[in-house]
């Protein structure tokens, strides 16, 4: 059976305009579902899921209009019942009209994109989203995932996994990891660090800017003891980190790193920093950040692809992950185990499209446009990316085992209340660690510098 669309989002900007194709041609197979005439469906729109906008019924063009001119930006929520019965629950994403245009966005992203730092035994890299659910191996494979839908348990074939995505974004959707991926597609889907990609959003909020940079991940493999134990590791992955702008300017004022879930207690070689706030955030500008030519260096921990602000060891529950790259002077200093060779390799570092080295790979950078963000793909143009579309889905991708599950962007906390989210972060203090710590993340800088300088 093809995948139902149920909820078509036309637009989500100056207007929401949302349609639902299965329920307008499927009239008597709807009423004998929900026990009701499409055309008598009631809706609500509420933004947050708290303040009423609009509401209606379906009527005979079985369609909502809102007008968002006056509406701040940010998740609506859509509710459809009828007889007391909520029917269906889905969040969109709004943006309107924002202080900064598209092009000067790009702009800031560009100046301010990050270095992204992997260990030398990290195997899977930044992917398209297009890579990441219309890969080969996705499209070629027989595999199905288990959904609990409002018709009940339905496994949805991975080849029609992106045109699910897009068409039936409710928000209770979990995509079951437990009842899929016997063949371990998303395993096989590693990505290549030459050909890697780095999103980047933009969100404003009482009169702060705030620059997302997003990856997203076939797979989390975990390391260690977690990953033998199958303690997290789980299919679909996606971390950020998110520069602050203060009213009106272009630089930066701090710069928050997200790791792991609210809650977990994170520890920095095992005694130097405790927190369990899920994310931490640096003032800017600071001479103790790692930076080349003024993009941050971001150390990514092996396996989870969670970011820290300087490599080395972090130890969560039973996992221990190694964040970026430990020089060998520096592991023999805090007495790590294992060896530690100084020479960064190839696949290590992934530079923003502005700086270049014949030795480390550039990532393409590519906007999310969340103002554009909707079912199906606009015409081509610039700063545009089609694929966009299957982040529609506002359900739960990640199916963590034991722990909380979690969605992509935009409904995280991240984009769904940013100033909130940024002034809860945990502060991070260089002043409280040793000095080789701010010494070490001068050296690994000063090595990747030297590798992008011979290109000038």
């Amino acid at each position: 059976m093809p995948v139902r669309r149920m909820v078509r989002v036309v637009e989500a900007s100056e207007r929401l305009v949302v349609e639902f194709p299965w329920a307008e041609r499927n009239r008597a197979a709807f009423k004998d579902a929900f026990g009701v005439d499409a055309t008598k469906v009631e809706w609500t729109v509420k933004q947050g899921g708290v303040t009423p906008i609009a509401s209606g019924t379906l009527g005979a063009a079985v369609r909502v209009e809102v007008d968002l001119s006056q509406v701040p930006g940010g998740v609506l929520e859509l509710r459809l019942h009828a007889q007391r019965r909520e029917l269906w629950r889905q969040w969109i994403f709004s943006q309107g009209k924002l202080a900064r245009t598209p092009e000067a966005i790009d702009v800031l992203a560009n100046r301010w994109a990050p270095i992204l730092l992997f260990s030398s035994r990290e195997e899977y890299f930044p992917l398209t989203l297009e890579s990441l659910v219309d890969a080969p191996e996705v499209k070629g494979s027989r595999d199905t995932i288990k959904v609990k839908t409002v018709f009940g348990d339905e496994r949805i074939p991975l080849a029609e996994l992106s045109e699910f995505l897009r068409y039936n974004g409710h928000a209770d959707y979990l995509l079951d990891q437990s009842a899929f991926d016997s063949q371990k597609v998303f395993d096989r889907v590693h990505g290549d660090f030459q050909h890697s990609c780095v999103y980047y959003s933009w969100i404003e909020e009482g009169g702060y800017g705030f620059l997302n940079f997003h990856t997203f991940y076939a797979f989390d493999p975990k390391t260690g003891i977690a990953k033998l134990l199958r303690v997290g590791p789980h299919v679909f992955d996606r971390e950020s980190l998110t520069f602050v702008f203060p009213p009106g300017s272009d630089t930066p004022a701090a710069l928050v790193l997200s790791a792991h879930l609210e809650g977990q207690t994170i520890l920095y070689f095992n005694s130097l920093r405790l927190w369990t706030h899920g994310r931490v955030k640096m003032p800017l500008p600071d001479p103790r950040v790692a930076d080349v030519r003024g993009h941050v260096v971001v150390p990514v921990a092996e396996g989870s692809h969670a970011l820290y602000p300087a490599p080395g060891h972090y130890h969560i529950s039973v996992l221990t992950e190694l964040a970026g790259h430990v020089l060998g002077s520096f592991a023999k200093l805090l007495e790590v185990e294992g060896d530690h060779a100084d020479a960064l390799l190839t696949h290590q570092v992934l530079l923003p499209p502005n700086v270049q080295s014949s030795r480390f790979a550039s990532y393409e950078l590519r906007p999310l446009r969340l103002d554009l963000l909707r079912s199906e793909p606009l015409p081509p143009q610039p700063l545009y990316d089609p694929s966009t579309t299957v982040l529609s889905f506002s359900g739960f991708w990640v199916d963590v085992p034991g722990l909380q599950n979690e969605r992509f962007p935009p409904f995280s906390s991240r984009e769904t209340a940013p100033l909130a989210w940024f002034e809860k972060a945990y502060e991070w203090d260089w002043g409280q660690l040793p000095e080789a710590v701010v010494a070490h993340n001068r050296d690994i800088a000063a090595r990747i510098s030297a590798e992008v300088a011979t290109d000038d």
